[in-house]
């Protein structure tokens, strides 16, 4: 497993990696106490670009949408994992979504312009944690309109704001709670007592 490894995060501790007594120490604690990074799976279409973070039933999941970033941090089988994605290029974060599903995290992000980028983050030197999806994966040529399977469980978020958008719900009210209205003829015919008029016998000539 891989994980982060910051300097500055050293804080008071000066021998943490100044190379004194106990670094090697200091430096396998830190190292332990430091989150996970989790694998990602990547592919794109000529709009989107889509993200998997495979990590199984996570927990307190925190998930910010940049411009340019993805930041990512949670709980996964005892484990703590963080994560902070430099994009190659910009995405718009209001058009974009995620889903948090019990065997990944599933991004659906809109690239700010449509095209086929060369990379998946800013820095092209691929980390060890970033794979491409060849389940998703598509060539340029072969990119076709139309809903990705596996892709389409998602929340719908506005992430430009803070509140959930109306999913329709509100005040509209279902038409079997409405009261049915008054005055109106009975449709069902009445049940009456008098005879049913019999059709007599035709006119002698």
């Amino acid at each position: 497993d891989e994980r982060i490894l910051d300097e500055s995060c050293a804080g008071e501790d000066s021998s943490l990696f100044s190379g004194k007594k106990d670094t090697s120490a200091s430096r396998l604690k830190f190292f332990l106490m430091s989150p996970l990074l989790p694998t990602v799976l990547w592919a794109q279409r000529k709009a989107t670009l889509l993200l998997k973070i495979d990590l199984p039933d996570v927990k307190n999941p925190k998930i910010v949408l940049q411009e340019s970033k993805v930041i990512f941090s949670g709980q996964s089988q005892s484990h703590d994992y963080a994560l902070d994605l430099e994009l190659y290029h910009d995405i718009e974060p209001e058009k974009s979504k995620y889903s948090v599903g019990a065997r990944n995290i599933q991004f659906h992000l809109q690239k700010k312009e449509e095209g086929w980028w060369d990379a998946c983050l800013k820095n092209k030197a691929k980390p060890s944690f970033l794979k491409v999806d060849w389940n998703l994966w598509k060539e340029e040529d072969e990119d076709e309109p139309g809903p990705i399977p596996g892709m389409d469980n998602f929340n719908d978020y506005n992430f430009a704001g803070d509140e959930e958008p109306d999913m329709g719900g509100g005040d509209e009210k279902d038409s079997d709670d409405e009261p049915e209205p008054e005055g109106l003829p009975d449709l069902e015919p009445k049940d009456t007592d008098a005879p049913s008029e019999e059709p007599g016998p035709p006119p002698s000539e």
